[in-house]
């Protein structure tokens, strides 16, 4: 029995607009963000097993479209080993207003913070936006991404602590 369409029409109405930023923090272009979120549905819609709603189905939509983003990134890496398409990843640059001002506002700080978890190697930057965005747990992480709840610990940590040390040369507070 796959997911019922008006389950996931239910889904998309109320954690659409989530999902679909999570897309973006993944993927680098609004192009690759937009397949990435169309694909997280047609795979929802492919699955077997009903989505409890008393589970955080918002977490659970992530993970599905984690796991897409993973497998498209080894196919690309697979790739480019073979017949390279391009020299070097083109990375959209996140960091956002420019306000003139000597003042931090909240809005520089919340894009110099996305733009150094974009810097993140992806094995680093998925499970930080699971855990912070997607509100899973540790455990919920590595069921999702099918690797040890240590590894979810060791990867946050060490995210953490380059995120602590970009924002130190960044000029933030010290820790």
């Amino acid at each position: 029995m796959a997911i019922d369409p008006v389950m996931a029409e239910e889904l998309a109405t109320t954690y659409g607009a989530a999902l679909y930023g999570f897309c973006r923090k993944l993927a680098f272009t609004r192009q690759d963000a937009d397949d990435l979120y169309q694909q997280t549905f047609l795979r929802l819609l492919a699955m077997p097993a009903r989505v409890d709603l008393n589970d955080n189905p918002r977490g659970f939509l992530m993970a599905i479209a984690a796991r897409i983003w993973a497998d498209e990134r080894r196919k690309y890496a697979r790739r480019e080993r073979i017949a390279p398409i391009h020299p070097g990843w083109d990375v959209e640059t996140v960091a956002g207003a420019d306000t003139g001002g000597g003042q931090l506002t909240q809005q520089e700080l919340q894009a110099d913070v996305q733009a150094a978890v974009n810097q993140l190697a992806d094995s680093l930057r998925v499970p930080v936006l699971l855990y912070y965005m997607g509100d899973l747990s540790i455990a919920e992480i590595a069921s999702e991404l099918h690797i040890p709840a240590g590894t979810v610990k060791r990867r946050l940590f060490q995210a953490r602590q380059l995120l602590r040390q970009e924002m130190e040369a960044n000029g933030y507070g010290e820790a």
